[in-house]
């Protein structure tokens, strides 16, 4: 396994951060404060640079892989940019892993980006195990599905979700078409709101089986997509953190109190140098996951929550270390750093936060103790 970037990859990084600049500065994150935000444009110009296909498989994809779509989310959420390039992701993933019959209708409408598809799982408990699936579908000779999902990214623009519900057997992903009858879309207030968090409800909403993702019998197809989920999410979340920290690093440089700049001030080199290793020491970490995913490792399953816990927390110290360079500055609605470490801190959050991952972690590892019976397959989705 090599833990440094390809020469792929690192171009990859490159042209997404020329590409974003150019389609996605920050005032187009600005203009979702308003409620104004559009980024059918942005989209467009993602998919015919060919951004939904990656990360799905790494044949297919030229050797880019997961860890070219984790570089690919530090590049959105350094921009904040509204993008479902992640959900759209996973969930051809889902679709490829389970091998039903969504696959072979829906793969090559999400690779080509034509059908934008939100990630429909999270609900009232605000919890992300399976266990905590309320969204009921009943399956006779179609799902009917009734249920609502919490913080669904664009769905007011999203082509279709892909909503986990719970069946007599099990948890299952459903691809449900936006414009199907029942579904009702409400904007929510986010914290980052170029993220475009909706709440959907859905009544009587009937599917058939072709648009079955992922069966009961494929939990371990679903844990793994929430696995990427959670390393991507760090990735994005990073990214905005990371920029943060730039945008402080050139404030220092020209800022001067005193008569001397304040980056000449040993506190803030320190503050500034402790922040830097901590965005290193998280790369590496989601790297390590996403290749460990990538060659199917046994520790893969583990490298992705540690990958999630140590960024959240580091996204964390790094956004608010940022914002203690700017002072005051940081917290006016004119400075644009305040919509970075939005999108930093609500990624921080999906696909569980620290807290989640670590119970994960510590989960596993007292099941490895002697004389404690092994976790199970779903232990994803039992940790409480």
């Amino acid at each position: 396994m090599d833990l440094e970037l390809t020469d792929e990859q690192a171009y990859l990084r490159s042209v997404a951060d020329d590409l974003l600049d150019a389609r996605a500065p920050l005032s187009l994150a600005r203009t979702f404060l308003d409620g104004n935000g559009d980024p059918s444009a942005l989209w467009k110009a993602l998919a015919e640079v060919g951004w939904y296909a990656v990360g799905i498989d790494d044949e297919d994809d030229g050797g880019i892989g997961l860890p070219g779509l984790c570089v690919l989310a530090a590049s959105i959420g350094g921009h904040a940019a509204p993008s479902l390039v992640v959900d759209t992701v996973i969930t051809s993933r889902i679709a490829a892993a389970a091998g039903g019959p969504a696959r072979a209708r829906w793969a090559d409408s999400f690779a080509d980006g034509s059908v934008t598809v939100a990630l429909a799982h999270l609900e009232s408990s605000g919890s992300w195990h399976l266990d905590c699936i309320k969204t009921r579908a009943l399956d006779a000779d179609r799902y009917v599905v009734d249920g609502t999902k919490l913080d669904v990214h664009h769905a007011r623009r999203a082509g279709a979700f892909a909503v986990t519900v719970l069946t007599d057997d099990g948890p299952v992903v459903l691809l449900i078409p936006s414009d199907t009858a029942g579904v009702k879309v409400e904007p929510e207030r986010p914290l980052d709101p170029s993220s475009g968090a909706c709440t959907v409800r859905f009544s009587g909403v009937a599917v058939g089986s072709e648009n079955v993702l992922a069966g009961a019998e494929s939990v371990k197809t679903l844990l793994a997509a929430l696995e990427v989920g959670a390393v991507v999410s760090a990735a994005e979340g990073l990214g905005a953190a990371s920029r943060c920290l730039d945008m402080a690093v050139a404030y220092a440089r020209q800022r001067k109190q005193y008569g001397k700049v304040i980056g000449s001030f040993q506190a803030l080199q320190h503050l500034l140098a402790e922040r830097h290793v901590l965005r290193e020491t998280a790369w590496s970490t989601i790297l390590y996951a996403a290749a460990a995913i990538d060659d199917g490792l046994e520790d893969a399953s583990e490298a992705s929550s540690v990958a999630k816990a140590h960024a959240a927390r580091v996204v964390r110290e790094i956004t608010e270390g940022a914002m203690q360079v700017f002072g005051g500055i940081a917290y006016t609605w004119e400075h644009d750093v305040h919509l970075l470490a939005r999108r930093a801190l609500a990624a921080e959050r999906r696909f569980g936060d620290a807290i989640y991952h670590e119970r994960v972690l510590g989960a596993r590892i007292a099941a490895r103790a002697p004389g404690t019976a092994a976790i199970d397959e779903r232990v994803g989705s039992r940790i409480g």
